[in-house]
């Protein structure tokens, strides 16, 4: 597509779509859609959009950014993926880029976060000036609409324009302008967002992969925590961690974000530094990388660090030999009794778990080969609507 405009430094994709419809004079949301995606369908997503092969397309091949130009460097998506194991990184970059449907809200962990997203989108009025004064026209910072930022590092305090992030005109692309960014009075942040706002701009412009598994990212935290004497053997004393993540940040703020650490053995802080089951935010981690590292790190020796970290592979412990075979038929007759009774994993939990435990450790592949031939499928959901009452009327 000739003149389609290219995107400023760190401009949204959705604000790049935006500008195109003011520079070519289109005031119809669908007619937008159209002439970028030929659909009308697509909605409007400022963070993590879709479509991206098509929106490539859109420039010559030689000068335009390519998809993956586009998703690392005019998305979000440079917040999540190092932190949510390398398999669920490629399957969020196919989701991304491919022409078609995608949830990648969910697979990005967005959608559960406790980090709530701004209910409007944001700017900065220092920026805005600065923008119009240098290129003429304004536009969508990523930083902005950082879910955990308040504040801009060099200007102050962000302020909501009226436009809803999830409005219920989800179809339109809304252009940054004067009129719904107007220059107001900025406030000066605290430092902690500040902090915060110049961590995250140097994480949206860190394109490091293949990122970490999440087993790396637990083992990582452990060995942080010991190199801060802050553990007793091999447990960590998540005492010591709480107090020092609070003394850096202070209770106030960390209350404000609702990532204050808890009590609970449910605790955010306390899961991230042990096993990691489950990916955690990009505001927990940089967090915690402040509190625990010396001023100037970076998350290119972060990420190399824990890339590097140890990965041990999961193995299986070796059977232990029997000589007594009144013993193991013994055992066989119960298991056997028992599955055949109430299936392999009813059996287990109607008191024959201790049975399912010797045989494992001592005549694994007959278990194996025996769970097999007793497996019970779950039963399935009845249909709760029939065509059954209509046959009779």
């Amino acid at each position: 597509m000739l003149g389609f405009p290219l995107p400023y430094r760190d401009e949204l994709l959705y604000s790049v779509i935006a500008r195109h419809g003011v520079h070519s004079g289109i005031v119809s949301p669908k007619e937008l859609l159209r002439e970028v995606f030929g659909d009308t369908k697509i909605i409007a997503t400022p963070d993590l959009p879709g479509h991206l092969t098509l929106v490539a397309a859109l420039y010559p091949p030689k000068v335009g950014p390519t998809s993956l130009d586009l998703l690392y460097n005019h998305t979000l998506f440079p917040l999540y993926a190092p932190f949510i194991g390398e398999q669920r990184r490629q399957q969020l970059v196919n989701e991304l880029i491919a022409n078609k449907r995608h949830s990648a809200h969910v697979t990005a962990g967005v959608a559960a976060s406790r980090i709530k997203q701004s209910e409007y989108l944001r700017y900065c009025p220092g920026c805005i000036q600065a923008q119009y004064s240098r290129y003429g026209e304004c536009y969508w910072q990523r930083v902005w609409q950082v879910a955990g930022t308040k504040d801009c590092a060099v200007h102050g305090a962000l302020q909501n324009a009226p436009i809803h992030r999830h409005d219920v005109h989800r179809h339109q692309y809304q252009a940054a302008c004067f009129q719904v960014c107007a220059i107001k009075q900025q406030a000066s942040g605290c430092w902690q967002s500040c902090l915060i706002a110049t961590s995250i701009e140097a994480l949206l412009n860190f394109n490091g992969v293949p990122a970490p598994e999440l087993v790396q990212w637990g083992n990582w935290y452990h060995d942080l925590a010991d190199a801060q004497g802050f553990c007793r053997g091999l447990q960590i004393e998540h005492e010591k961690v709480s107090a020092k993540v609070i003394c850096f940040w202070g209770s106030e703020w960390l209350a404000s974000l609702d990532l204050l650490p808890e009590c609970s053995e449910n605790c955010w802080l306390k899961s991230i530094f042990r096993k990691h089951r489950k990916a955690f935010s990009y505001l927990q981690h940089v967090i915690v990388l402040h509190a625990f590292l010396e001023p100037g790190w970076s998350f290119t020796d972060v990420m190399q660090q824990v890339a590097s970290s140890r990965h041990p592979a999961k193995v299986t412990p070796p059977q232990v030999a029997v000589s007594d075979n009144t013993k193991l038929d013994n055992f066989r007759n119960r298991w056997l009794s028992a599955v055949h009774r109430y299936g392999t994993k009813l059996a287990r939990e109607n008191g024959f778990g201790d049975v399912y435990a010797w045989l494992y450790r001592h005549d694994r592949d007959w278990l194996i080969a025996t769970n097999q031939q007793y497996y019970i499928k779950p039963k399935t959901c009845q249909a709760k609507v029939t065509s059954t009452r209509d046959k009779k009327i």
